[in-house]
């Protein structure tokens, strides 16, 4: 495992499935896997609703992007331009591992996104608390009706086609599927408990940090739980983009938000990209997730549609049978790669 990190001048858990759980699907994995949206993601969800603030004059945005923007117009050239650092950010990815950008976007667009968040008054809390022990406690802004033009554009611009093939040539993931990303701002107390973000069709998860004069003792930062702890925590910084492959490993979380952070706002922009495929019989599945390598791809989603296909009572069954001892083995494999029995067990004293 590792931390994959790139820098330039500024100026150029997975879910909890017990093994009875696996032999009947994952519809009902933890909570915990879905971090992020909790609202909808994790399912029921608190939203506090906006935070009454006095409503602000909406100025125009410094900088504006034009309909048809794809990233690779606004990714920072001196990091994106050079093929040999394209090609470790690919295998660092692949492997697994967490991607930090430093300095990842043209700056007059950082700018412009950071003084958007500064300035919107449309937050939202959002808490609440699972009985795995998931919880979350953040702010953010879901409805599009609160976006302002420059977060529409941004949207736009991490949805269109160009955008998704360049994320999946870049990850090996299937990005072909929906788009999704608001903003994000943690304020004193706000935390992120571990997850993994392995929920429905979610693929490549990306975290535009926009902190200004942000320190490592405000709190707020992103601990990536593979690592070591000596690596394992990447604070809050600007114009930092970061990605990682969703899977049951991604696992993750953001500690609470110091008091020695008031007066500074932990500020970001993150989202998802959604695989659009989904398994049906008709498909070779036998042969298009031959591989753990292959295996470890699939969405929550796709795991859910596999073993519904062998468990559903109104589905038809896999034929002929050969082949359905094949899916059954397959799904076998998937479970026990994807999902492994926990490595310890409590000492219990008769």
């Amino acid at each position: 495992g590792g931390v994959c990190a790139f820098s330039t001048s500024s100026t150029t858990r997975h879910p909890a499935i017990s093994s009875s759980t696996a032999q009947n699907g994952v519809r009902k994995g933890s909570v915990m896997a879905s971090g992020g949206f909790g609202k909808t993601a994790a399912g029921s969800g608190m939203s506090k609703g906006k935070k009454g603030m006095k409503k602000k004059s909406r100025k125009a945005p410094s900088y504006e992007l034009k309909s048809g923007t794809k990233i690779q117009d606004v990714l920072n050239p001196d990091i994106f331009a050079d093929p040999n650092t394209i090609e470790t950010i690919k295998t660092q990815i692949r492997n697994g591992e967490i991607c930090v950008i430093r300095n990842a976007f043209i700056p007059e667009f950082a700018n412009a996104m950071y003084e958007e968040l500064d300035d919107t008054d449309a937050w939202s809390k959002n808490e609440d608390y699972f009985n795995d022990g998931y919880g979350f406690k953040h702010n953010n802004v879901y409805s599009k009706s609160d976006f302002s033009p420059l977060f529409l554009q941004a949207n736009e611009m991490f949805e269109t086609e160009e955008t998704k093939e360049f994320m999946s040539e870049l990850t090996g993931r299937d990005c072909s599927g929906e788009s999704v990303g608001a903003p994000s701002y943690y304020e004193v107390g706000d935390h992120s408990l571990p997850h993994t973000d392995h929920v429905g069709q979610r693929s490549v998860a990306y975290i535009w940090h926009l902190s200004k004069t942000w320190k490592a003792e405000y709190g707020g930062g992103l601990y990536w739980a593979p690592e070591p702890l000596a690596n394992a925590y990447l604070h809050a910084s600007f114009n930092t983009l970061v990605l990682f492959s969703v899977t049951p490993f991604s696992s993750h979380f953001v500690t609470s938000v110091s008091p020695k952070s008031k007066g500074n706002k932990r500020l970001a922009y993150n989202g998802w990209w959604h695989s659009s495929w989904v398994p049906k019989q008709t498909d070779p599945i036998e042969e298009m997730l031959a591989s753990p390598e292959q295996r470890l791809t699939l969405t929550h989603a796709q795991i859910q549609s596999i073993n519904d296909m062998l468990d559903d009572p109104w589905a038809p069954r896999i034929q002929p049978p050969e082949r359905h001892e094949a899916v059954v083995d397959l799904r076998r494999n998937i479970m026990e790669e994807l999902y492994p029995e926990a490595k310890y067990s409590p000492v219990v004293l008769n």
